[in-house]
């Protein structure tokens, strides 16, 4: 009987030890890929669809290197425990330090209440996020997802009307947009970055012309969708370019996160508003309508000679985004 019990232990050993082995080998795999995730960022930011994907989950894609690097340490598996360190420190220069209280740059003047919103194509309640637009009480609107039902909305209710300078692309798919002001806004046209309708305007203010762009590129939802998306960001990224030391406001649904090769092409041509001014994450999608972490695909970025005082996200009723809303001003010298 002894001799059974014996063998019975040392069995339930071999296996807690095969168990606890089979741990830690699942914890390296975590490790390892998260690792070359960030190889991929860093040599070949967003080249691949599946990478691009991953980065856009920045925010939540490394949190489990903490709970491996605190496991690891207290088990003294050192070369696993600077394995997601390091990974670790990479999560929170990219998604954490961002988190981080700051005073946005001097400003001068009076502001410029900005609004982007994606309104949803198919929202089924637009009255909702309507009445929530025009208490915002904006200057400017950049709107994607202009349907038929929504120009009907806003018809309705006055507020093209009440912002007279517009030019609106109605669209029943997904990339109807318009500009709606309330001051003066010249030289409204439509230009086209991959077949979709974007919108522009040059706008007056303290004494600068501005260029106003609107911007809703096509999603990098599947593979096939990729060379699309990246064209359209290519576009807005040329267009800014091209705009040299002119002042500028672009504003949309750029589809991409702030961990996108797109923003980081941006951050040497203009600032990214809610970095200048905003506070948490700023997610602006999916808006509780998929169950998917939230992220930031909408931003507003201004030129170098603009800042952003203030910058907030609404509710955006029924839509899967949330609206931005931006007070832009003249950047002190």
């Amino acid at each position: 009987m002894a001799d059974g019990v014996a063998t019975g232990g040392t069995d339930m050993t071999a296996a807690a030890s095969r168990l606890r082995a089979l741990g830690w080998a699942v914890l390296w795999g975590i490790a390892a890929l998260l690792v070359l995730v960030i190889g991929m960022r860093l040599v070949w930011h967003d080249g691949l669809w599946l990478f691009l994907v991953l980065n856009m989950l920045t925010p939540y894609l490394y949190l489990p290197a903490w709970p491996i690097a605190v496991g690891a340490g207290l088990a003294r598996r050192w070369r696993l425990l600077t394995t997601a360190a390091v990974v670790a420190l990479f999560h929170a220069y990219w998604s954490l330090v961002p988190l981080a209280p700051h005073r946005p740059p001097a400003s001068v003047g009076p502001t410029l209440k900005v609004v982007s919103a994606n309104l949803l194509m198919v929202n089924e309640n637009p009255r909702l996020l309507a009445d929530e637009l025009d208490g915002l009480d904006a200057d400017v609107y950049f709107l994607q997802e202009l349907s038929g039902r929504w120009d009907e909305e806003f018809e309705r209710r006055g507020f093209w009307q009440r912002h007279p300078w517009n030019r609106r692309i109605v669209g029943e798919d997904s990339f109807g947009c318009a500009i709606a002001a309330r001051v003066p806004v010249r030289d409204l046209d439509v230009f086209w970055l991959t077949e979709l309708p974007e919108m522009r305007g040059v706008l007056s203010f303290q004494g600068r012309d501005v260029e106003l762009l609107n911007i809703h590129v096509l999603p990098p939802r599947t593979s096939e969708y990729v060379p699309y998306f990246r064209q359209g960001l290519d576009g807005v990224v040329n267009i800014i370019r091209r705009l040299g030391a002119r002042p500028f406001i672009l504003a949309g649904d750029f589809n991409a996160t702030p961990d996108s090769a797109f923003v980081d092409r941006m951050r040497p041509l203009g600032d990214d508003a809610w970095e200048l001014a905003g506070h948490g994450l700023g997610a602006t999608w999916p808006n509780g309508l998929f169950p998917l972490p939230p992220v930031r695909l909408d931003h507003v970025f201004v030129s170098r000679d603009l800042t952003a005082v203030n910058v907030a996200v609404g509710t955006g009723a029924g839509s899967d985004h949330r609206p931005l809303i931006v007070h832009v001003a003249g950047r002190a010298r």
